[in-house]
Formats: C-alpha cells, structure tokens, sequence
C-alpha cells in the first residue's frame, strides 16, 4: 500500500483538524506506513505589511502553532511526524511532498463558496498539480 502519507492541516480549525486526523488514522490501521502531517503559516503579504509585525510576534505564532500541532497529535493518538512551514499552503504541500517522496497527500476539504470557484481552493490545487496520489477527505 502506501508508505508515506503527508495530511495537510489547518490548526487554526481545530475541528477539521481533529476530524482530518481521526480519519487519517483510521484510514492507515494496519499499513506499515510514514505519517507527515503538515501545517502551513500564510505569508503576511506584501513586504511592507511584514514589516510592521516584530521579529518577536512571528516567532511567538509560530512556536503556537508547533504547540497546537503537537496536542492535536496526542489527542488524536496519532504517530506522525510533524512539519511546520510558512508560504502559500498549496505551494508548501505540493514541495513537501516531492521532497518526502510521498506516495499519498490525504486532504481535508470543505464545501465550496463562491470565492473557491473564482480562486480555488487549496485542496482543488493540490489534486489539481501534485504529481503525487491525492485523496480528499469531506465532511
């Protein structure tokens, strides 16, 4: 089957996260598999927005988001080794994935808006240029 799965998540919503997680270990029960899971801190933007937020506020968020990372893990019991990046999320999954030489991306998506038919969501990217098996996950 599949020997490293890479589960992109936004722990911001915890909810999704948590549902994302428990479906990815119910999925793997049994495969004798590599779990990456993956979350990705969005870009401020503009260079000149980034330059009103302290060095210090940056790396307080991002030392959070390890944290919330890490306790969605251990609640969900779940053995995966952890990514944190910044960037656009699609770009990020997309490149952790070749480079992990993941044979599957497992992806949460949720029910489409208006904007994500103009823009696209993350997970419509992903499936849509990832080289890599891609299964998306709906509620």
């Amino acid at each position: 089957m599949f020997k490293k799965i890479l589960v992109p998540v936004d722990v911001s919503v915890e909810g999704d996260t948590r549902k994302l997680l428990q479906k990815t270990k119910t999925l793997t029960q049994g495969w004798d598999c590599e779990i990456h899971v993956l979350t990705v801190i969005p870009n401020v933007g503009m260079p000149i927005v980034g330059s009103y937020f302290d060095e210090d506020v940056v790396d307080e968020g991002r030392k959070a988001v390890i944290e919330t990372l890490a306790q969605a893990l251990e609640s969900e019991g779940l053995a995966a080794k952890q990514h944190v990046l910044s960037g656009t999320v699609y770009d990020r999954v997309i490149g952790l994935a070749s480079k992990l030489e993941a044979d599957l991306i497992v992806i949460g998506a949720h029910q489409p808006e208006l904007r994500d038919y103009l823009l696209g969501s993350n997970a419509a990217r992903v499936v849509r240029h990832s080289n890599r098996s891609v299964l998306v996950i709906r509620d």
